[in-house]
């Protein structure tokens, strides 16, 4: 058991010397003049701004962001990158249709008993659908956890035909209710509810019902009730692509009565979904459920500033560096408070984005591979801005060599590790083991893996496409801290402040581990840029299976 640190220990003060003598030292670490524009004072001043009240919580197509959009695009310029949206401009514009839903969702027993559930207490629903009113009444099927994972041998609907009903699941995945199949605590991409309402539409039922466990849940159901009864703006669905008429969450307390009136018990249910024989139950019980829509049409921005690279062979190729600007916007009140300014999710990684950008401009020597910097919206809509960036690219993504996202900032202080998402899928994991190392830091996997980061940002977008990408994001283990207060103010942060306006700028922000983050970033960038040999992916990892999703939503052949 470690005690309380009180700064460096004197192996860890030989290995920061070590790391300031190779960063300012007679010009043998390239990057010297680059990390000096990684400050403090920028940090904070581009975070102060971007999380005000003034631009009232970014959301896409609201005043906000486009203040949000034009102060990053500013920044670029003053950075000296040049506009890489045709040559002339740094906004990349991004079509997006914003919903504001109001639902009614109702269910019937086999006997006749009814259950009629209240938005926002029992249930959230929404449709992808752009009609006035979506709707469908339909027997509800329980399909487990929605799973088909031929690779891990698990497949929940057992070729059972599922077309025209409304299917009730668990979130997760079986891994995290003890099955050896998956990764145990280390959330898989099947459990994320996107998979599940893809692969629900992919067999051709009209609805989904996703289960909220509050043992399990990765957030409380405050967070979802509040992010799902606001306007969410997202890309338009493909014409011809499967789509649902409704996809809902519903609280284990309301969960539990629709279980029971199919004469069956909520705990036993959950029992039965971990096994590998589990089949879809049809449970009698018929869903009415009616979704309508406010629908607005417009376009907001991705905002995208290029740094040419210096080598004539491979100029052409390209490192994109990403972080997006949204937030929530105005929402509804807490403690009369009703802007939710988004400081660390994600002001933070914004802020550290253009830290990034003006750190490789000043290199004097730019890198040979050219570096994107893109700022994108709508994250918070199901990853929208990058979806659209990979549909379509300023760049071919057959000449873009890998991507590093960064998705909060540490504003908690400095920690002696630091952590490179999706590393140990693709040969950047030699990068970051360089990056972390010069910067005398531990590099250490997932501090959450529960939470499954990896496939929750931007990142993912360009996964799904084929290209190698990261997510830097801080450590844990902080400097002078007890062992455990890391993970105490993470799990403080998600319970008190995200997605709530609780998470907003304050004068009292330690800033100095964002920084070792932006640093690290910084350096995995700057080889990505320099290597001679484009990053590739690991064979056999568990981004296969992100992959050939990616694969199957473009349409492309498996």
């Amino acid at each position: 058991m470690k005690g309380i640190r009180r700064g460096w220990s004197p192996a860890a003060s030989l290995v920061a010397a070590a790391s300031l003598l190779m960063i300012v030292g007679c010009g043998r670490d390239e990057a010297s003049a680059g990390l000096k524009a990684i400050t403090p004072e920028a940090l904070d001043a581009h975070l102060r701004f971007l999380s005000s009240d003034l631009l009232e919580g970014r959301a896409p197509g609201t005043r906000g962001s486009q203040l949000a959009a034009s102060y990053i695009a500013n920044q670029f310029a003053l950075s000296g990158l040049v506009p890489a949206v045709g040559d002339s401009s740094f906004f990349q514009p991004v079509p997006l249709v914003a919903r504001s839903p109001s639902a009614q969702l109702s269910f019937r027993a086999p006997g006749g008993a009814a259950f009629r559930a209240a938005l926002g207490p029992d249930f959230v629903a929404w449709s992808e659908d752009t009609s006035e009113v979506s709707s469908a009444d339909a027997e509800l099927v329980f399909v487990g956890y929605g799973i088909t994972a031929p690779e891990r041998d698990w497949d929940d609907y057992k070729g059972v035909d599922v077309s025209g009903r409304v299917l009730l699941m668990l979130s997760n995945d079986p891994g995290q209710a003890g099955s050896s199949r998956f990764r145990g605590d280390t959330l898989t991409y099947y459990g994320l509810w996107t998979y599940k309402i893809e692969e629900a539409a992919r067999r051709g039922a009209v609805g989904v019902i996703l289960m909220h466990e509050s043992t399990s849940a990765r957030v409380g159901w405050d967070v979802i009730r509040s992010s799902m009864l606001r306007e969410r703006a997202g890309l338009e669905a493909a014409p011809g692509s499967a789509r649902l008429a409704f996809e809902a969450w519903l609280s284990q307390e309301a969960a539990e009565q629709v279980v029971s009136m199919a004469s069956l018990d909520f705990t036993t249910l959950l029992e039965i979904a971990r096994s590998e024989k589990f089949r879809p139950l049809f449970t009698g019980v018929r869903v009415s459920a009616t979704v309508r829509n406010r629908v607005r049409r417009f376009s907001d921005f991705n905002v995208a500033g290029l740094l040419p690279g210096s080598d004539p062979q491979l100029a052409s190729e390209v490192v994109v560096f990403t972080a997006h600007y949204d937030h929530l916007g105005i929402g509804e009140p807490v403690d009369s408070d009703s802007i939710y300014n988004g400081a660390y999710d994600n002001a933070s990684g914004t802020a550290l984005l253009l830290c990034l950008a003006d750190a490789f401009a000043r290199l004097p020597r730019r890198p040979a591979r050219s570096i994107l910097f893109l700022a994108v919206t709508a994250e918070e809509s199901g990853l929208s801005g990058s979806s659209y960036y990979v549909e379509n690219p300023l760049i071919p993504l057959a000449r873009t060599v890998a991507n590093v996202n960064i998705d909060g900032g540490n504003l908690w202080g400095p920690t002696e590790d630091v952590a490179v998402l999706g590393a140990e899928y693709s040969s950047i994991r030699a990068a970051a083991v360089q990056a972390a190392r010069a910067e005398g830091l531990r590099l250490e996997g997932d501090p959450a893996p529960e939470q499954g980061y990896v496939y929750q940002s931007d990142q993912l977008s360009f996964m799904r496409a084929g290209v190698p990408a990261v997510m830097v994001v801080h450590g844990l283990d902080y400097i002078g801290r007890m062992p455990g207060w890391g993970e105490q103010m993470l799990q403080e942060y998600i319970e008190t402040q995200y997605y709530r306006p609780g998470d907003e700028y304050r004068a009292d922000l330690d800033l100095r581990g964002a920084l070792q983050q932006g640093r690290v970033a910084f350096r995995i960038g700057l080889s990505l840029a320099n290597g001679r040999e484009r990053p590739v992916w690991n064979e056999g990892s568990e981004l296969e299976a992100v992959r050939r999703w990616g694969r199957a939503a473009s349409g492309a052949a498996n």
